[in-house]
């Protein structure tokens, strides 16, 4: 039932935290790098869902351990450890050149597109 998926994203300027106004400098920003895991961890589930169907993020659990500058390319890394009904269970990672700068664990849950937006 582990599935893994890989994704990497090239840092650019309005990737920064100075950009997005969560800090002053003009490094990855936090909220950018779990957007960024987000849409890493999104495309797992893709195939076994109908096509009402998608996935929301429900939370995330992240420790941004080290600064990227831009131009520097981020991988990231989501492993599907465990499947609750709806809720998906994943492992996290974000890595630059070899070395981690994140790490943390996200949930998803499956909703059906109509439904959801209906109660909005």
């Amino acid at each position: 039932m582990i599935e893994e998926q890989s994704k990497q994203f090239m840092v650019k300027n309005e990737d920064t935290a100075l950009h997005l106004g969560s800090g002053d400098l003009l490094v990855l920003a936090t909220p950018r790098l779990v957007a960024m895991l987000e849409n890493t961890a999104k495309e797992i589930p893709s195939e076994r869902l109908s096509d009402d169907e998608t996935t929301v993020g429900i939370e995330m659990n992240l420790k941004h351990v080290k600064a990227t500058p831009v131009g520097k390319e981020v991988t990231c890394f989501v492993k599907l450890t465990e499947i609750k009904k709806s809720i998906l269970f994943f492992d996290v990672k974000a890595v630059v050149d070899e070395e981690m700068i994140a790490t943390g664990t996200h949930i998803r849950a499956i909703v059906s597109r109509q439904s959801f937006m209906e109660k909005i």
